[in-house]
């Protein structure tokens, strides 16, 4: 499945993007829901999403860490797909500041998610 932009991901991280996370951003009905809220019954928290990033800007890439900010959530903060684990682990950037959510690209499709 190609996407805008995976050309320009495959040239600095050396490897395609995974499916999963190919797949989370081309579903055009999350898109068209921002803002996108998210709740998980396996962690006490909600996951709002303001925005999505861009796939093809390498501003949103974090090659070194092989890491891609993937959407900026409501509170501002920048959320990264881990693209060393297997399942694609969402972290959240807050100021500099690198921490787990504990869920991954696959909760988020899998989830009850609203507005």
């Amino acid at each position: 499945m190609a996407l805008k932009g995976s050309e320009v991901f495959e040239s600095h991280f050396g490897f395609p993007a995974p499916d999963m996370l190919i797949y989370f951003l081309s579903d055009k009905s999350l898109r068209e829901s921002l803002p996108l809220v998210f709740r998980f019954e396996q962690v006490k928290h909600i996951l709002e999403i303001q925005s999505f990033l861009s796939l093809d800007d390498p501003e949103n890439y974090d090659v070194r860490n092989k890491r891609f900010a993937f959407a900026v959530s409501s509170d501002g903060n920048k959320l990264l797909v881990d693209l060393k684990t297997e399942d694609l682990e969402i972290l959240q950037d807050e100021s500099g500041d690198i921490d787990s959510l504990d869920i991954t690209i696959k909760d988020l499709l899998m989830v009850k998610r609203g507005r």
